[in-house]
């Protein structure tokens, strides 16, 4: 709810008694007076915005109102396609000596160089290049020699500002008894690693180098079958920047959901819309294409336990959606739009229950045509998949008990067990420049808007006067008043039973359009104007 500061309040309470207090001045001990004043509390006015936010509206050059409200639906992110694991791979080097027999290393030995391939388990995805994000590159060597060993290893596919990663580790030396080993870990942030494997024709590959030397300083060793040499090599938190390569036919489920609405908030009651438009925008930021799966938009209302399912051809059949652009260092995403009216689906009930979500069930499948991109799929790390619901909504309605309701403080003087008010009468007087009637009720809140009391009786604020158009040519001028009691009042003070702050004011109109022969049509200075004044009994010389 909208919550509004009062304008005026009982703080001018006394001056309003001015003249009673300079008539009659008052003694410690002297005699009491029970008198009646009438002092104005609140000013405060409703708008179309105590409906809707005022941010959601737009009106027309003639102030003709229309609602426009935008909410995502959902958004597939990187991890929906890729996740690279951790990954670790082992290698081990043996004489290649039957026992008892032993392998002579000299110093300056070179007596291990492998040239291998890293082949990465990533599902069914078949990539080409892998631009890294963040991730780290962990080289663990063990040495069973009794001499340094220097370990190069060497990745030629990742390259980082043109020069490939390289690392030369020295490890002391050690026995089978007790293994030394030494660790390095290195960032792989800004990496490229080139996956197409040495002969630049694979996928998901890339060519690793490994060679042990002795130390050329060192001893001349023996080695035989206990004295092996390990290298441990950990791909940890990769997290892609970018990736190209062919991702696969397969489909992605995306689990019911629903998408929280604060559109109507403020409203409630029935609705009858003369037109209501809707545009879903699907942005596919990914470069394949896609094949999309609309089980049901669902518009749900959980204050009165109702569900309308959307009825358009996006619901019935599946919605081919463009792959992205891709840019070099960036992407452009494509736009797949779908409008719906009341000519093509039925957008007005939909509307019309209010929904306070819209529930969805879709899956989604990927390259369903296959690899129609010869392997040029790609995806960047701010890609997504998303859709949007576009709502626009002509403010010209029919309403039964549509309620519009405004919140406000009131400044009372004195404290709750020091003031003189005795109760009396709330007089409401409204100027309404809607063009309907609305039936007015005050309530006493707390912080959290729970009601502490209803205000009796109410009544009817008078509609505008409109024109044959249906539009407002005068306002009307309404009195309303209400009985509040001084346990009421009390509850108004700060530490009373609302709570350490005090109640609050609510002002509530509900509209009802059933004398109107059309739809009426909202505009933008359409007001109801209320000023809250108390008619009340007041002890001078009392408890004050």
């Amino acid at each position: 709810m909208l919550e509004r500061s009062s304008l005026a309040s009982v703080a001018s309470l006394s001056t309003g008694l001015l003249f009673v207090f300079t008539a009659c001045k008052k003694e410690p001990s002297g005699p009491k007076w029970d008198i009646d004043v009438a002092v104005p509390l609140i000013r405060t006015t409703l708008t179309i915005a105590d409906l809707v936010p005022d941010s959601l509206l737009t009106a027309d050059a003639s102030g003709n109102v229309s609602l426009v409200y935008n909410s995502q639906l959902f958004a597939l992110k990187l991890d929906t396609i890729l996740q690279a694991p951790d990954t670790s791979f082992r290698y081990s080097y043996f004489p290649d000596v039957p026992p008892p027999f032993m392998l002579t290393l000299f110093p300056g030995t070179n007596f291990s160089n492998t040239n291998d391939v890293t082949r990465f388990d990533l599902d069914q995805l078949e990539l080409r290049e892998l631009r890294v994000r963040s991730g780290t590159l962990k080289l663990e060597m063990v040495n069973r020699l009794q001499t340094n060993v220097v370990g190069d290893f060497g990745l030629p596919g990742a390259t980082l500002g043109g020069s490939s990663l390289a690392l030369q580790v020295v490890v002391p030396s050690g026995s089978s008894a007790a293994p030394s080993s030494f660790v390095e870990v290195r960032p792989l942030d800004g990496y490229v690693f080139d996956l197409r494997g040495p002969g630049f024709n694979d996928v998901n590959t890339l060519t690793t180098n490994l060679t042990f030397t002795t130390d050329i300083n060192g001893p001349t060793v023996q080695m035989g079958q206990a004295d092996s040499l390990e290298a441990i090599i950990r791909y940890n938190g990769i997290v892609p920047a970018y990736a190209r390569g062919y991702f696969g036919m397969r489909e992605i489920a995306i689990d019911p959901d629903t998408t929280q609405l604060d559109l109507f908030e403020n409203i409630s009651g029935m609705l009858a819309l003369e037109d209501a438009t809707a545009r879903l925008k699907v942005r596919n930021g990914l470069g394949v294409d896609a094949r999309a799966h609309i089980n049901y938009l669902r518009s749900v209302n959980t204050n009165t336990s109702t569900t309308v399912d959307l009825v358009h051809p996006i619901t019935s059949g599946p919605i081919n959606l463009d792959r992205a652009l891709d840019l070099g260092s960036s992407f452009q995403s494509a736009l797949n739009n779908y409008f719906i009216n009341a000519g093509n689906s039925n957008i007005i009930p939909f509307i019309e229950n209010l929904p306070t979500g819209i529930a969805y069930d879709l899956d989604v499948t990927i390259d369903p045509l296959g690899d129609v991109s010869n392997g040029n799929d790609f995806f960047y790390y701010e890609s997504t998949l998303a859709a949007d619901l576009e709502v626009e909504i002509p403010l010209r309605l029919a309403a039964a008990d549509l309620a519009v309701a405004a919140i406000t403080n009131i400044d009372l003087t004195g404290t709750l067990t020091d003031h003189a008010l005795q109760g009396g009468t709330l007089h409401v007087f409204a100027t309404n420049h809607f063009p309907f009637s609305a039936t007015l009720a005050l309530e006493i809140v707390d912080s959290e808007e729970a009601v502490l009391a209803l205000l009796p009786p109410g009544g009817i604020i008078n509609s505008a006067q409109v024109n044959g158009s249906g539009l407002v040519s005068n306002s009307v001028e309404s009195q309303v008043d209400f009985v509040i009691t001084k346990e009421q009042l009390d509850l108004f003070y700060p530490g009373s039973s609302a709570g350490p702050d005090g109640a609050r004011l609510k002002i509530r109109a509900t509209f009802n359009t059933a004398g109107q022969p059309q739809p009426v049509q909202l505009r933008s200075g359409y007001t109801i104007d209320i000023v809250v004044s108390l008619e009340g009994n007041y002890i001078v010389n009392g408890d004050e």
